[in-house]
């Protein structure tokens, strides 16, 4: 049997290389795997990050977020001007090299109650990876916590509901959540909408679920 001069049997070392090779083949899904998982955290985390900066800035000078993050790392904070509403820009990390943007978009709606105003906004961010990466979607538990108004209540209940409808198919929640969205950003009175019918937004995305007929095309 062949030797080297340690006296080691040359199929021995093949064996232990074979053997480490196998280990680290057999390792490899797991911390494939284990990347995944925390960029899908990590992704939800910037997200929160910036749904907390966007809300403090509407809450702020009262008024719609067109989407600019940049606007948010430049402006000081109201009740901390050495601080910026956003320490930075973040990006999902599947894609972090190309530095996609969030989509962001912050709605405000001033309600005339009695002789009060009362102030609601709400903010919708979508990760730019979503119809990819499923996963990458603010849970509802998340704003359990946060106080949020009646309008980001009215966002929220709707984008868990296109969450749930659509789960794994990304392409598809990335497509409704951004119909979702274009609502709010067209629609000046998809808040009084929502508020009469808690379903009505809603059949506007799924209009099959909720027997919304379209009317003919007149010929």
């Amino acid at each position: 049997m062949l030797r080297n001069q340690s006296g080691i049997s040359v199929y021995t070392v093949l064996s232990i290389i074979l053997f480490v090779a196998l280990v680290f083949i057999l390792a490899v899904p797991n911390f494939y795997n284990l990347d995944k998982e925390k960029n899908v955290d990590d992704c939800i985390n910037n997200m929160k990050q910036i749904w907390v900066a966007t809300t403090d800035y509407m809450r702020d000078t009262s008024q719609d977020f067109n989407g600019d993050l940049t606007l948010l790392t430049k402006t000081p904070k109201k009740q901390d001007p050495r601080n910026k509403y956003l320490p930075g820009m973040t990006y999902c990390p599947e894609t972090s090299r190309q530095k996609s943007e969030y989509i962001v978009f912050g709605k405000y709606v001033a309600e005339q109650i009695g002789t009060e105003v009362k102030q609601n906004f709400g903010v919708i961010i979508l990760c730019p990876n979503v119809s990819k990466f499923h996963k990458h979607f603010i849970p509802k538990a998340f704003y359990e916590n946060m106080d949020p108004t009646q309008l980001q209540n009215y966002m929220i209940e709707d984008m868990d509901y296109i969450d749930k409808e659509t789960g794994s198919n990304g392409a598809r929640k990335d497509e409704l959540l951004k119909k979702y969205m274009e609502i709010w950003k067209t629609d000046a009175n998809a808040f009084q909408k929502r508020k009469e019918n808690s379903t009505s937004l809603r059949a506007m995305l799924f209009p099959d679920k909720f027997g919304v007929v379209e009317a003919p095309v007149a010929e």
